[in-house]
């Protein structure tokens, strides 16, 4: 049996080969199953867990949510993120319109093979992997013409069920990687459900979705950690090193916290590309020493001048291909409520806040935020709105 519980939104994590039989975790209501659609998601991370999540706030579906640790399982159900829950992957498939695997790639084929029994002829399977060639080749031996590929270019720094967030989804672009094998019923169907949660479908083959993330996500990744361990190396000598890291050296780093398990088969499920990449990068490292070593400093303004070039070019603070927000800087002092005038005063004048983030803080004093509009109207109300109440205020180019 399956552990139910009743119509809230909750979170998710991981789920492979040697899961126990089932397990029940709860048991409130049962669930009123007409016209809903069964998705089974195998893997309750922040993924299948977000994922989860959004489904159910759509209101028409019904979530299984799979996980060998019936902790997350658990947690899950609590949370939000499922509309029931078991430990067991062969008995959550059955009966799923929609089955999605949520798990390290390097377990995908293997967990594919041990499932595939258990799945309906007429049931889709589409898989959240980072890597897309390997991926989409072995699935589609063992799912012909029922198999998708996916990638939802999203994430979170929180790790596992309790990173999951209901709108990590939303205007995030959704990668889908058909083929020519790919049955058009069965893609529509998972187009039809990236747009219920949220996200903005894109069609990329499988090739070169893996030679793009290679070098936008992949190569990155390996630059922070290859930094933190030189870093780490360097603070042997000088130990004040990382206490003087300030906050470029935090961000181009932070990545290098995530899961090595799942970067590993991140790793080795897209080498070529990334050691293709990565010898290029050194290339244009190098170039940067010879302007050096030759005093060409000309050069190096100029060379730094197309990298903020065309990093103006790519879309910030909405994931995906939508336009920039407007932003304002306000400067608040430090004492309750501060954040909350600067709300209620735009929410009188029903200005829609579409983003907000605190920049900094320095306890006693005050600090900065970052107020975000969809329109350039908005911006310019919230700024009259703000300067009339004599809050510190500035637009940000």
């Amino acid at each position: 049996m399956l552990e139910e519980k009743g119509d809230c939104h909750r979170k998710p994590r991981i789920a492979t080969k040697g899961m126990s039989p089932v397990t029940p975790v709860m048991g409130r209501r049962e669930l009123a199953l007409e016209e809903k659609k069964r998705v089974a998601i195998i893997g309750l991370g922040v993924i299948g867990g977000s994922l989860g999540m959004a489904l159910l706030a759509k209101g028409n579906y019904e979530v299984v949510g799979i996980d060998r640790d019936p902790v997350t399982v658990r947690l899950a159900l609590e949370t939000g993120a499922v509309s029931a829950g078991t430990t067991d992957c062969l008995n959550g498939v059955k009966q799923a319109d929609i089955v999605v695997v949520a798990i390290p790639v390097g377990d995908l084929a293997d967990l594919a093979r041990e499932i595939a029994p258990s799945i309906s002829s007429e049931a889709i399977v589409t898989d959240v992997g980072s890597t897309k060639a390997e991926v989409v080749a072995q699935l589609e031996e063992i799912f012909p013409s029922r198999f998708v590929g996916g990638h939802p270019m999203t994430g979170s720094e929180r790790s596992g069920i309790e990173g999951a967030e209901l709108y990590l989804f939303e205007n995030a672009i959704y990668v889908l990687t058909p083929t020519a094998r790919t049955d058009s019923e069965a893609l529509q169907k998972i187009q039809e459900m990236v747009a219920d949660t949220g996200a903005i479908s894109c069609f990329i083959s499988p090739d070169d979705h893996d030679r793009i993330v290679a070098a936008i996500s992949h190569l990155p990744h390996m630059m922070a950690v290859a930094l933190m361990n030189l870093a780490a190396d360097f603070s042997e000598l000088h130990p004040q090193a990382l206490t003087l890291a300030a906050g470029g050296f935090r961000d181009m780093t932070r990545i290098a916290a995530s899961s090595q398990v799942m970067w590993r088969d991140i790793f080795a499920t897209n080498r070529r590309n990334v050691i293709e990449l990565s010898r290029q990068f050194r290339e244009v490292l190098l170039h940067c020493e010879q302007l050096l070593e030759r005093e060409d400093y000309n050069e190096l303004v100029l060379f730094m001048q197309r990298a903020c070039c065309e990093r103006q070019k790519i879309p910030f603070h909405l994931k995906g291909t939508l336009p920039t927000l407007y932003e304002l800087i306000c400067t608040v002092p430090d004492r309750p409520g501060s954040i909350a005038l600067i709300t209620g005063l735009l929410g009188e004048e029903e200005i829609n806040i579409s983003d907000l983030e605190i920049l900094r803080i320095r306890e006693g004093e005050g600090g900065t935020i970052r107020l975000g509009f969809k329109t350039e109207r908005e911006v310019e109300r919230a700024f009259q709105v703000l300067c009339k109440a004599d809050i510190a205020v500035k637009r940000r180019r």
